[in-house]
């Protein structure tokens, strides 16, 4: 069966158990490094990651190794800004407690609830984790490839379960979703154009007039030409959606905020093509109010009055100085 194909990839951790046995843990260990805006972070978290399901899954009897393993995650879960508990945690965790004879690991147990805000929250020593790799579908194999960063494996498991699903065009917005998740994360982004299309199609063709849906639906649409640089598509159904929606019913709309920004965007990055798009654009920033305005909706609002070369760049510079001020950000 296809879903082999993770068991194979998963059984090549057996290279990285055997180095590790002989001493070299350099695969495995903490290793922090400074991750951009994101902070602290574990250069070695996905590959300790895969050595724990390969652990789990191969049901490799080491106390050593588990305990190790246990106490490097821990050096993250501590010291990730992101915070977060993981799967590798509670992987470890159920592994570690069939040697808790005695209470031995239950101080490290207690660090890891005490480790961050996320895992005081929700790590529970007592959660279980299936052992039997048999009893994941197709798709959880998929989820297992995306955790553990298989991109090779991954491909043939999404290709399979397309193949069994028929056409991604006669599927449900929920199946449309996942795809167009798994071809973001596998660099498929030309597929998903035709995806993010009829999501859209279907909110419009239903009539069922809920705005959020249809703001929804145009937000991600935007999003995608954007991300992919067709700046020209996304100013026409910026212009599209400004034209055809009832604003008294989408103000109030969080997700408006997501179109003010994409607008912002384009006309940032073209503010001569798109000078009738920013005039809409400053009408609808000048009426949010104040309680609506977030980080960066200033930002890209400011970025687009640049380079349109209006003065209202000044009067949101101020707005945003004072709304910085008021939660105590620095310059």
């Amino acid at each position: 069966m296809v879903k082999g194909k993770l068991k194979e990839k998963i059984g090549e951790q057996r290279k990285v158990y055997e180095a590790l046995k002989a001493g070299d843990a350099s695969l495995v260990c903490y290793k922090e490094f400074q991750n951009g805006q994101w902070g602290t972070d574990d250069a070695n978290y996905t590959n300790r990651l895969r050595l724990a399901y390969f652990l789990l899954y191969e049901k490799i009897d080491d106390e050593g190794a588990v305990a190790y393993l246990f106490r490097e995650e821990l050096k993250d879960r501590e010291n990730n800004s992101f915070q977060g508990i993981g799967s590798t945690l509670c992987i470890l965790t159920w592994l570690l407690r069939k040697y808790n004879g005695g209470h031995k690991y239950d101080t490290l147990f207690q660090r890891a609830k005490d480790a961050n805000f996320d895992c005081a929250c929700g790590y529970d020593v007592e959660n279980a984790v299936e052992e039997d790799f048999g009893k994941n579908d197709l798709l959880d194999c998929i989820f297992l490839c995306q955790e553990m960063e298989y991109k090779d494996v991954m491909g043939i498991l999404v290709d399979a379960w397309k193949e069994g699903r028929g056409n991604p065009a006669d599927w449900n917005p929920s199946d449309r979703r996942t795809l167009i998740g798994f071809n973001a994360f596998l660099d498929r982004n030309t597929e998903n154009e035709a995806l993010y299309q009829k999501q859209l199609d279907e909110i419009l063709d239903t009539g069922s007039g809920n705005p959020r849906n249809m703001v929804a639906g145009y937000r991600d649409l935007i999003r995608f030409y954007l991300d992919e640089g067709d700046y020209g598509k996304g100013a026409r159904f910026c212009h599209i959606l400004l034209e055809t929606m009832d604003y008294g019913q989408v103000r109030g709309i969080r997700l408006f905020g997501d179109i003010l920004e994409e607008c912002c965007e384009i006309v940032a990055h073209d503010p001569a093509g798109n000078q009738g798009l920013w005039t809409q654009i400053k009408e609808e920033l000048q009426a949010q109010s104040q309680s609506a305005w977030y980080g960066n909706l200033y930002t890209k609002g400011i970025a687009a009055a640049r380079a349109a070369d209006d003065p209202y760049a000044e009067k949101l510079e101020r707005a945003y100085r004072r709304w910085r001020k008021e939660r105590g950000l620095s310059d």
